[in-house]
């Protein structure tokens, strides 16, 4: 009955020393938690823009196609729906091509101190809001 119990001690001993092996194993010698880091390089698109690198393989991210960039004509009808209330006015807009986002100055009825309002528009969701860039100072 002795030799039983020392047996069964001995088969527990091993079977914890596996499962610490293969703990050790796995974090040490395994790539779930690679993380990768691309260069920063940019391909130029043929519409003038450009894209940077990204995934795990580092691959150049695709060109926007022929017609998918919004003209300043449907951007300014979005900022007018989504940040002009009444008797307020948008300067001319400006196209960031990095962040796909067309931004109008504007002049709204409601400031805040040491801001400038501009309304944004996003070429991916078509959606406008007004962004208060603020310096800090106050007026």
């Amino acid at each position: 009955m002795k030799k039983v119990i020392i047996g069964f001690f001995i088969l527990i001993t091993l079977g914890l020393l596996c499962v610490i092996a293969l703990g050790v194993y796995k974090f040490n010698f395994t790539n779930d938690d690679i993380h990768y880091a691309c260069t920063m390089e940019a391909k130029l698109c043929p519409d003038g823009s450009s894209v940077g690198r990204s995934g795990p393989d580092c691959a150049f991210a695709q060109c926007p196609k022929a017609g998918d960039k919004m003209t300043e004509a449907e951007a300014e009808a979005i900022a007018v729906k989504y940040c002009v209330k009444g008797g307020e006015a948008l300067e001319p807009g400006i196209y960031n091509s990095s962040s796909k986002t067309w931004w109008f100055d504007a002049n709204l009825n409601s400031t805040r101190n040491g801001c400038n309002p501009a309304c944004v528009v996003s070429e991916e969701t078509r959606l406008g809001e007004i962004n208060w860039r603020c310096t800090g100072l106050a007026k």
